[in-house]
Order: structure tokens, then sequence, then C-alpha cells
């Protein structure tokens, strides 16, 4: 009957000693959830994306043709286009009034002047166009994609 009386007994529970790596393991899994939290909070990055595009001479002068999603047309104007590492200014001339689906998305055509190297301007020449998006912070990203998420 030994276990009855050392179960049953709350001074035993009470009076019983923890063990030591019991203690360092919670230790350290709360400075590893405040860690998380404060890197979460503070450390800020850049968001790319990748779009495929094509040149297209018209009028004699040469146009990037790309396609965006729906989502990402407001953001755009607003970052900075990168061509194998190298940043280039860009103006958006047109955006189609038509979308088109590209894997399960809906994208617009957007007709973007680009300033580029001789080397690119090749007619029907496809390169990859990448954004940098503002910076954010994992805090941010976690509370969109729940948004997102609940919706």
């Amino acid at each position: 009957m030994i276990y009855q009386r050392m179960y049953n007994n709350y001074t035993y529970i009470i009076n019983k000693k923890t063990s030591k790596a019991i203690i360092l393991w919670l230790l350290f899994l709360i400075i590893s959830f405040i860690i998380f939290i404060i890197i979460a909070l503070k450390y800020e990055y850049s968001i790319y994306h990748s779009y495929f595009g094509y040149i297209k001479k018209i009028d004699n002068s040469f146009y990037t043709i790309i396609y965006i999603p729906k989502d990402s047309v407001s953001e755009l104007s607003k970052s900075i286009l990168l061509i194998d590492d190298l940043e280039y200014d860009f103006q958006i001339i047109s955006i189609s009034d038509e979308y088109i689906v590209n894997e399960d998305e809906l994208c617009y055509e957007m007709l973007l002047k680009i300033n580029l190297k001789e080397e690119y301007l090749i007619e029907n020449n496809i390169i990859n166009v990448i954004s940098k998006g503002n910076k954010t912070t994992i805090y941010q990203e976690i509370k969109k994609g729940l948004k997102e998420w609940k919706n």
C-alpha cells in the first residue's frame, strides 16, 4: 500500500523535490521562447518576388512585359527591380484590363520601361525580373498569414 500513501498524500506531492534536469530543461525552453519572440519582433528583412518577362520592341523602343499576380500589382510600384543582381530604374507604362490565369492565379500583363543593358535588348528575350519589396518582420508575416488563413 505504498502507492496509496504516496500519491494520495498532498504533503508528499508538495514537498517532493523536482529533478535538476527538468528545471534546466524548462529554463532552456523559456529562454529559447523569449529569444524567438525578440528575433520575431526586431529582425527585419526584405521580401523578394520573381517574375518572368520578355522584351518587346514597340515603336523603336524596347519594353519589358511581365505577368504579375493581382495581389502584387500595387506593391510593384513601391519596389526595386533587380535583374542579375543589378538594380534598375523602371516606369510602369500600362497595366492590361484583362487578366490571365497562370497556375491557378490571376495575373495582369504589365508593360514596363526599364533602362536595361544593351545585351538584354533583344526582341522576345526572356528575362527573370526580381522585385525587392519593403522590409518586414517575422511577426508581421505571421500576423498577415493568420489573417489570410482566417478569411
